[in-house]
């Protein structure tokens, strides 16, 4: 059995009969500040993932995972840009895993494909870190550079679930792929989006992500019109909404 509870962003814990993992665990989400003590230990203290998969390195995306693998211990697994701005911020080597486009991870009851993606829009050429320069300044959002970007195709249980932290995929690696379910973030989506989804992914259910208000706090939790918006141009497309901060069983 597969459940997923939503953090709201494309923060997602899943539990399954191999243990438990989450990706893009950030919970921080506020309008002055990268990082909340107080949300940090309100909705990820009672946390335990064996590990952590990381879409890419955004603000809103992995600046929680200090205090997650201090709290556990865990092993996230991540860009080499985002490892780098874990090293800087005195994550051990230990628990971090640089990952590479098309590598594949297994654990018990579970393989990981790390799938070549890409972030919605025009990125800026300079959104890698080879080396993190000193004294940078990780309280701005600026700092926290996209870096390299993965989708995640993950088989467990006799279920196959794919997930993307934004609004954009490439085709070379994610064309033809096949899910039973897509749980894609929708954040502002472009014009060009559906069709991208449609025509080249497979998918029997649908979850949007990355659809809410995201620097409110998750107590002031409430959702934007993108999947509303996706519906409107395919009324057709099997998709919902996962209800925040629950558990849902994916059958």
């Amino acid at each position: 059995m597969v459940s997923v509870k939503w953090y709201g962003i494309n923060a997602l814990e899943f539990q399954y009969s191999g243990g438990s993992f989450m990706i893009d665990p950030y919970v921080s989400r506020s309008r002055t500040k990268i990082v909340v003590p107080e949300e940090q230990e309100k909705y990820l203290r009672e946390c335990k993932p064996d590990f952590v998969l990381m879409t890419h390195s955004h603000w809103d995306h992995l600046p929680d995972m200090p205090y997650l693998i201090a709290k556990t211990g865990t092993v996230l697994y991540a860009s080499k840009t985002a490892c780098n701005i874990m090293r800087a911020l005195g994550v051990e080597e230990k628990n971090l895993h640089e990952l590479s486009y098309g590598e594949v991870l297994r654990f018990p009851g579970l393989t990981v494909t790390c799938l070549e993606s890409r972030h919605m829009g025009v990125m800026p050429e300079d959104r890698f870190y080879d080396t993190v320069p000193k004294n940078t300044d990780f309280s701005i959002a600026e700092s926290w550079k996209c870096g390299e970007v993965f989708a995640f195709k993950l088989e467990m249980d006799g279920l196959t679930v794919l997930n993307g932290g934004s609004a954009n995929l490439y085709l070379p690696s994610m064309k033809g792929l096949s899910c039973d379910w897509l749980l894609y973030g929708i954040s502002r989506w472009k014009e060009g989006f559906p069709q991208l989804l449609t025509e080249n992914l497979s998918f029997k259910h649908m979850i949007g992500v990355h659809h809410d208000e995201f620097t409110r706090p998750l107590s002031e939790f409430s959702l934007r019109d993108d999947l509303k918006r996706l519906k409107n141009v395919l009324p057709d497309l099997p998709a919902e909404e996962l209800p925040v901060l629950h558990w849902t069983e994916l059958k």
